[in-house]
């Protein structure tokens, strides 16, 4: 019995193994295919002229670096009340910051829409109380709707970042500057600020490569003859016609987010880790101060944008599902329901989401694992830079990487491309309980056993199991939301519950469209919420 044990554990490791290399693979292969083309088909003329190309460049920036401002904007003050103050509401806002890992931005963007679109909430009232003919707020399909639309939604990354580690300052440093003669402004300015540098840093870099990759809602709202780079790059991979204008696209973009990603690494090397993402409230909101008179309306004006431009968005896709001509109704739900190809989206949905959660859990323990044991004798900086790589390649070029390799996309095709671009999320989960295993415990042990694989699952595995269960869920809301790589690999009679949305969203159904998008959202926020939940408790 012992030995038929020991055969299993080696054949699971071996297995688990073998899926990282193809996971490994699914990355590297579609990478260069879609990049070769660029070597390869020297004689074939760009399809974009330089000015072209150098206009979309500036565009995809410039909508990048605004969005992170509006982020930061916002998210700064918001993690300064959240970290030094204590009032009413601090836990839900806390829970915000769930809010863009487990809801798709095409939710997102359908929120905004039913919010602020020509038929929107904030048009009909407007249209009402001063009878009005024509929609007020026309600003939603432009270049600044995109960029407030990407700044409200990522603005809890950069809040729960910085609260985190502003939550933890040793306070003294402050008080003795005080006690010095300085004001508190001097003091926030030269002291405070210089040591939160880091975690600023460390949550506008995710948000950057968040807004330079944005494709649903470029798609959305982008007007006629303004475009990114992803947007670009996947209609001109559509048909395959210009091969060298979509790997000099793909190379370009991709060069972009490795030069972010390393300024990221450089940056990280000084910065304040915390262990894995976590949503937890703070355990001791007693000892901090209420907020003061001379902050109500710095703190009320921010509190009145995070209602009106990110939690009533989030609630109109509901409402809109409900309410009909100014009365509320099932017909949406009923029609969405009764509709062709629903259920199908919804199995396959929950199957794919499933299958990717699996192998990204997988793929990152292995690579957890492998960096534990043996991380010491190597190159600790290479080997930690590689679970950042994937964050530098798009969907899209993902996405027409592998269809040059496959005449034909599939639903395995499809949870290989999301786990291979998800799998250092799950990473990030599971490696800081294992950084934690004292090495004495490891070398004990080793010794004591009589393999590594020994090692792996009777030590390894239950100091993790937090860790897993938290990536699973981490990364089924993630997949489930994803409605890139389903649309760019076309697979055919094939619908996820997210590519359903949007083509209900496109052939402006959108009552359909939001009764599908709330579902798809409750889809993603139970699972991630109930192994966030199982993690803090300690399941």
């Amino acid at each position: 019995m012992v030995n038929m044990h020991r055969f299993l554990r080696r054949a699971c490791l071996c297995l688990a193994v073998l899926m990282f290399a193809l996971v490994a693979l699914a990355f590297l292969v579609p990478l260069v295919l879609a990049l070769l083309p660029a070597l390869t088909h020297t004689q074939e003329r760009l399809a974009l002229s330089f000015s072209a190309l150098a206009r979309t460049a500036g565009f995809t920036l410039a909508q990048s670096l605004l969005s992170v401002v509006v982020a930061l904007l916002l998210g700064f003050p918001a993690a300064f009340f959240l970290s030094q103050r204590r009032f009413f509401g601090q836990r839900f806002l806390y829970a915000l910051s769930a809010v863009p890992f487990c809801v798709p931005t095409l939710i997102m963007a359908l929120g905004f829409i039913a919010t602020f679109g020509m038929a929107g909430w904030y048009n009909r009232w407007l249209m009402t109380l001063f009878k009005m003919r024509e929609p007020p707020l026309t600003f939603l399909y432009s270049f600044w709707g995109i960029v407030l639309t990407q700044g409200f939604y990522n603005f809890p990354l950069v809040m729960v970042t910085v609260a985190s580690l502003w939550a933890q300052l040793d306070t003294t440093v402050e008080q003795s500057a005080q006690l010095l003669g300085a004001s508190p402004w001097r003091t926030f300015r030269t002291v405070t600020l210089p040591r939160l540098g880091s975690a600023i840093a460390s949550s506008c870099i995710p948000v950057f490569l968040y807004c330079f990759f944005s494709f649903m809602i470029v798609l959305l709202f982008g007007k006629t003859g303004t475009t990114t780079l992803e947007v670009a790059l996947y209609h001109a991979g559509r048909s395959m016609k210009t091969p060298r204008t979509v790997a000099v696209l793909a190379g370009i973009e991709t060069a972009c987010a490795c030069a972010v990603l390393a300024l990221s690494t450089r940056l990280e090397k000084n910065a304040w880790r915390t262990a894995g993402l976590s949503f937890a409230s703070p355990s001791k909101l007693e000892s901090r101060k209420t907020i003061a008179k001379l902050e109500l309306i710095p703190a009320s004006v921010l509190g009145l944008l995070v209602l009106f431009g990110f939690l009533l968005p989030l609630a109109s896709i509901c409402t809109a599902s409900f309410v009909q001509k100014n009365h509320v109704s099932l017909d949406a739900w009923r029609r969405l329901v009764s509709m062709n190809g629903f259920w199908f989206a919804v199995k396959n949905t929950f199957a794919t989401a499933s299958a990717t959660a699996l192998c990204c859990t997988v793929t990152a323990f292995v690579y957890a694992v492998f960096l534990r044991l043996c991380g010491a004798h190597t190159n600790q900086t290479l080997l930690k830079t590689i679970p950042l790589l994937p964050m530098a390649l798009s969907s899209v070029v993902m996405g027409i990487g592998l269809t040059m390799l496959v005449r034909r996309g599939s639903p395995m095709v499809l949870v290989l491309a999301q786990t291979a671009l998800t799998w250092p999320f799950a990473f990030r989960q599971i490696f800081p309980y294992l950084a934690k295993i004292p090495d004495e415990v490891i070398g004990a042990a080793a010794l004591l056993s009589q393999s590594r694989t020994d090692t792996i699952f009777c030590i390894l595995m239950p100091y993790t199991v937090r860790g897993i269960a938290s990536s699973f869920g981490f990364c089924l809301a993630l997949s489930a939301g994803d409605a890139t790589l389903p649309l760019v690999l076309a697979i055919p009679r094939f619908d996820t519950l997210s590519l359903f949305t949007y083509r209900l969203a496109g052939s402006f159904r959108f009552a359909e469209a939001s009764a599908s998008g709330c579902l798809l959202g409750c889809l993603c926020m139970v699972p991630f919420f109930i192994f966030q939940r199982e993690r803090r408790s300690g399941i």
